[in-house]
């Protein structure tokens, strides 16, 4: 998570409404499954053991949630990380105290970009013997060869993302939360949005405008861009961008007409939003 000294995720960019009804705020538990089922990056970590065997940077891994909580970490087989969960499953040790940090980065370029940070710390240990095809069933854009899976039974869970910051997650409560059911497409449909609906996306920054305390951040500044940030299934998330390369930023709230159940419901419901807002 970031340090004491640096803001949070959600206070590096001020966020008006862009409707008069209060916008529906998912559970932090659901925020912190999402982010962890489609991480841009995801980081694990054994601290106070020697991992020298691992130059520079840590590397990155794969993570998933199982049915009962445990996050399951893919890891190299040759890795410092497997190894001192073998060592520790041999002799008996206690299981060793581990960090998983898992980073958003918002797919279009945008100031600001990291979106989300979830960190879990708990217990590391080796996953029962897994086939090939149970390896491939938990992480099915991974290839199995070589790797193995690591079970963390988390202690610990915090998250940091634009709709605020969650210290204390209840482990428990990952298990039964459901990841967003459009995250799967999100990055696809916002790169579609950037480059395809620019005129449409600047009417809704316009629109967003219109709310007072907005129109005194950017009273100084020429809107110049709007950029889509996020999409979920309550609606889409623009930043608007002002002239100047110390133009400021805020954010905008444009919730759909109700909350979608999948990726074949978007077009439909972004339709809706565009016509409203513009109209």
């Amino acid at each position: 998570m970031p340090d004491a000294d640096h803001q949070s995720v959600a206070a590096r960019v001020a966020t008006r409404p862009a409707r008069r009804r209060a916008a529906p705020v998912p559970a932090a538990a659901e925020r912190a499954r999402t982010l962890l089922e489609f991480a841009s990056s995801v980081v694990l970590d054994v601290p106070g053991v020697d991992l020298t065997a691992r130059p520079g940077i840590s590397p990155l891994v794969a993570c998933t949630v199982l049915p009962d909580g445990t996050v399951a970490v893919l890891v190299d087989t040759d890795s410092p990380l497997y190894r001192i969960a073998a060592v520790a499953a041999l002799s008996h040790d206690q299981r060793p105290v581990a960090e998983l940090e898992a980073v958003d980065v918002a797919p279009v370029a945008v100031p600001h970009r990291i979106r989300g940070r979830v960190h879990v710390q708990g217990r590391l240990a080796l996953a029962p013997a897994d086939s090939r095809e149970r390896i491939a069933a938990h992480f099915p854009r991974h290839s199995p060869t070589g790797r193995a899976v690591l079970h963390l039974h988390p202690d610990h869970l915090a998250v940091d993302d634009l709709w605020g910051s969650e210290c204390c997650v209840d482990p428990a409560l990952l298990a039964g939360a459901a990841p967003d059911p459009v995250a799967g497409e999100e990055a696809g449909l916002l790169q579609h949005l950037a480059t395809a609906h620019a005129d449409q996306l600047y009417a809704l920054g316009a629109q967003a405008l219109a709310h007072p305390s907005a129109a005194r951040d950017l009273a100084a500044h020429q809107l110049a861009d709007v950029r889509p940030v996020a999409l979920d299934r309550h609606g889409l998330r623009v930043r608007l961008l002002g002239a100047g390369p110390d133009g400021p930023m805020l954010d905008a709230r444009f919730e759909f007409h109700h909350p979608v159940t999948g990726p074949d419901d978007l077009p439909e419901a972004l339709h809706r939003l565009f016509a409203h807002q513009t109209g």
